[in-house]
């Protein structure tokens, strides 16, 4: 009777810790902004405090005491700033726009195209192209890696043949314009080399059959 259960409250301390304001689903790019916001309020600190002093003799004690997290913070700031997201024309406030569409039932866009005729909407990529109706995984997956190929397409959606709005290289490569418009990274060929992407298709189908002879 003297060995009674106490781990109840720890799991709850545990619960109150990990709970918060925090999504379940974060893109890198908003990791990487908050690293940076952070970065910057600690350097911030860093000079009020020597400022302040006059002097930076004790400042590396205080340091230490967080030098491992600074550290990873750091390495993870530094990776991300190479990634995709790490590019110049890459920019937060934007994401919502491609999210939308990614995210955006693909009947959606066939149910509004008289009404779009009607008002004369044009030269207005964002409100012609259609919906793709990505899952949210797939979605965080498009703002993570940017894709600027068929073959990273490809990879990162799942039965991409099957989708109506997906299942033709001419969908794909308009799907690609669109999230090259938000990354400002040119697609792999031009995008507009549709031929590029036949022949590279047909080196690989030749150099399958070279295979098969050997």
């Amino acid at each position: 009777q003297n060995n009674t259960p106490t781990p109840p409250e720890s799991t709850n301390k545990m619960e109150v810790l990990k709970s918060g304001d925090a999504p379940s689903l974060v893109s890198n790019l908003e990791v990487m902004q908050l690293l940076q916001e952070r970065m910057d309020a600690r350097q911030s600190q860093e000079q009020d405090a020597v400022n302040a002093k006059g002097t930076a003799a004790e400042e590396p004690i205080k340091k230490n005491t967080f030098q491992n997290r600074d550290w990873i913070e750091q390495t993870v700031l530094n990776h991300l700033e190479s990634s995709p997201v790490g590019g110049p024309d890459v920019k937060l406030e934007d994401m919502p726009k491609l999210v939308e569409q990614l995210r955006r039932d693909p009947g959606a866009a066939s149910m509004t195209t008289s009404v779009k005729d009607e008002m004369d909407l044009q030269n207005d990529d964002e409100e012609q192209s259609p919906g793709y109706g990505l899952t949210n995984a797939e979605t965080l997956q498009m703002l993570n890696h940017l894709p600027t190929s068929l073959v990273e397409v490809h990879l990162l959606i799942e039965d991409i043949e099957k989708r109506e709005h997906l299942d033709e290289e001419e969908k794909q490569l308009q799907f690609l314009r669109l999230v090259s418009k938000f990354s400002g990274v040119e697609m792999e060929g031009g995008g507009d080399d549709d031929d590029g992407g036949e022949d590279d298709d047909t080196k690989m189908l030749d150099g399958g059959e070279d295979d098969d002879k050997e």
